[in-house]
């Protein structure tokens, strides 16, 4: 799981990088787009992850969410 970490900051620094030297606005048209395109490529990545984790997160909190349930139910509690 460390290394997806690890992927993604990486990735998200180097679009950082991106969007700095995009925005200073002194590249040739060539190097300019060519940097738009690894930066829509870095984004779609991190986007991925994201959801990934958002899932994984979800999935883990609807497991314990039940899980606690369950006790209450065996508890007698409400």
């Amino acid at each position: 799981m460390a290394k997806k970490e690890e992927g993604f900051e990486k990735r998200l620094a180097r679009l950082k990088e991106i969007v700095e030297t995009l925005e200073r606005g002194d590249l040739p048209l060539e190097q300019g787009v060519a940097l738009y395109k690894e930066g829509l490529t870095l984004a779609k990545a991190c986007g991925k992850q994201l959801e990934s984790a958002r899932n994984e997160v979800k999935l883990v909190s609807e497991g314990l969410l039940k899980e606690f349930e369950a006790l209450e139910s065996a508890d007698g509690g409400d």
